[in-house]
């Protein structure tokens, strides 16, 4: 009888567990909670992978990730990303996926992007492609809400259709999670909407502990101009346009020179950390950071690295400036801790992707997020399907709708209260904290979380902000747990009060549900 495998999400980590899990005789069933293969962060993605290949050696790629995330890496994961990277890819390759690996250490799906804006849409819509053409099974529109666990661990899953409202479970021979990171607990990401934090809170829920989630990366340049999309502008349009202050000084490009980085390009791999921290404290000092447009000529346009940096179509009448810029989030560092194979401390329960905790420490490798959702998501996909136990026939139940809205007795919609959260989040847990901050951003969750006894449904896309407020709230919960025990500065996570990184305090930093409610705690 062929392995039983369900897999949540259907980014690139999902769709390439998928197919790895499928090519080895396990029958997949992949859950989406929209359609498949386009509402995620790989599809919004640049499409580039940091990779060792070509003149970069393993133990270069290795080291450079280290050295970007301040030594708080799990050492084996760095050390399989280091050596099985270039080699996961050509992988993908010979399963037909486009993609171009050059001889620098870097590799690009940018050929089959439907659109600047959607670099890594291309990769998808092909995994997706090739998922279907392998047998996987996709069912659209749902959200996980529980993993079964049983006497040998995770034994199934629970989740709705959000369209319909109606309930199922199925057992499986093994479950992975794949449900990206937590970005949309911010107003200002750059992250699609359904990045919710669903997989956080069923690791939670399933008795895991989550680590490092206090390293929120947040990308240094955003639009901020209400004229403009909330959307990154990379790093490396420096090298080509100036960023200013107030007064008209390229103060970003002289940190990045002072830093020892040789321009934008190589901050945007290595130093995002730095950039964001520094410009997110010169706007809290009522500065500004400005992008002038009115210097961006037609022959610009022409070069590759411009247009990307840009991400937005932007005709003549918007070559006007200056533009006002400020930090945007763009990604989750920490979350479920995995080992070399994708396995997670609950036996049949594995991650992969952003979801997980380990590869980037306390700040990612630019590059780096793609490489990390194939390689794992291939090992997650191929060791689930050879070590999980065999299963029977599919058997997906409807069950009892127990949903977290009441049609007719509910006191508010969700929109209102997620909106909320966003606000309190975006102020409270941006990338300059302070104990004094986080503290009260701690207890105006608690009076937050009283404000709304009851959420009520007027529609499916109601139901879906319902379900996915779990996710939002141990998310943002997680996050500022971590960032209040951690009190030094390292990485992505800068506290004012503690602006130093302290080795006596490398360790990680546990987050874990205890009786319902979460806890802090430093790993031994």
């Amino acid at each position: 009888m062929k392995k039983k495998i369900i897999i949540v999400g259907s980014g690139g980590a999902g769709l390439t567990a998928a197919v790895a899990a499928a090519k080895q005789g396990a029958d997949v069933l992949l859950l989406s909670k929209t359609a498949c293969g386009d509402a995620n962060c790989t599809a919004y993605s640049g499409g580039m992978f940091s990779l060792s290949s070509g003149t970069v050696t393993p133990d270069d790629h290795f080291r450079r990730i280290l050295e970007t995330g301040r030594g708080v890496n799990d050492e084996k994961l760095v050390r399989v990303l280091a050596e099985e990277s270039e080699k996961t890819l050509r992988t993908l390759a010979e399963w037909g996926i486009t993609l171009k690996i050059n001889s620098s250490g870097q590799a690009s799906v940018r050929k089959s992007a439907p659109s600047e804006i959607m670099g890594g849409a291309g990769l998808t819509r092909e995994l997706a492609a090739l998922a279907k053409a392998e047998g996987v099974s996709i069912l659209e529109n749902c959200v996980a809400t529980k993993i079964l666990a049983g006497e040998r661990g995770a034994e199934g899953l629970e989740w709705v259709n959000w369209k319909t409202g109606k309930k199922f479970r199925a057992p499986a021979s093994a479950v992975i999670l794949a449900t990206g990171g937590g970005g949309r607990i911010y107003s200002r990401t750059d992250n699609p909407a359904r990045m919710t934090g669903d997989g956080y809170a069923l690791a939670l829920e399933a008795g895991l502990d989550l680590a490092d989630m206090e390293y929120v990366q947040f990308y240094p340049l955003g639009w901020k101009d209400p004229a403009f999309p909330l959307w990154m502008v990379g790093l490396t349009i420096l090298d080509y346009i100036p960023v200013t202050d107030d007064s008209g000084r390229e103060f970003l490009r002289e940190a990045i020179l002072s830093w020892g980085l040789s321009s934008g390009k190589e901050a945007n791999y290595f130093a995002r950390d730095k950039c964001a921290i520094f410009l997110s404290r010169h706007e809290l000092q009522g500065g500004k950071t400005l992008l002038h447009l009115e210097n961006l000529g037609e022959e610009m346009l022409t070069i590759p690295d411009v247009r990307v940096s840009l991400m937005v179509d932007l005709p003549p009448e918007r070559r006007t400036g200056p533009v006002e810029l400020s930090p945007i989030q763009h990604y989750f560092t920490g979350g479920i801790p995995i080992d070399t194979g994708g396995r997670t401390g609950l036996p049949g329960l594995y991650a992969c992707g952003e979801v997980t905790g380990g590869v980037d420490g306390a700040s990612r490798m630019g590059g780096n997020a793609l490489t990390n959702i194939v390689t794992f998501g291939l090992r997650a996909g191929r060791f689930s399907a050879e070590e999980a136990a065999e299963g029977g026939v599919w058997d997906v139940r409807e069950i009892r709708a127990d949903l977290p809205v009441h049609p007719e007795g509910g006191k508010i919609r969700p929109r209102e209260p997620r909106e909320r959260l966003r606000t309190m989040v975006q102020e409270g847990l941006g990338p300059c904290r302070s104990g004094t901050g986080l503290r009260r951003f701690l207890e105006a969750l608690e009076e937050w979380k009283a404000s709304f006894p009851s959420l009520k449904a007027e529609g499916p896309m109601d139901l879906l902000h319902a379900l996915e407020m779990k996710g939002l709230t141990c998310t943002a919960e997680a996050v500022a747990r971590a960032a209040l025990l951690r009190e030094e500065s390292r990485g992505v996570h800068f506290r004012e009060d503690f602006p130093e990184e302290r080795e006596e305090l490398k360790s990680r930093i546990l987050v874990s549900s205890v009786h319902g409610k979460l806890a802090a705690a430093r790993e031994e």
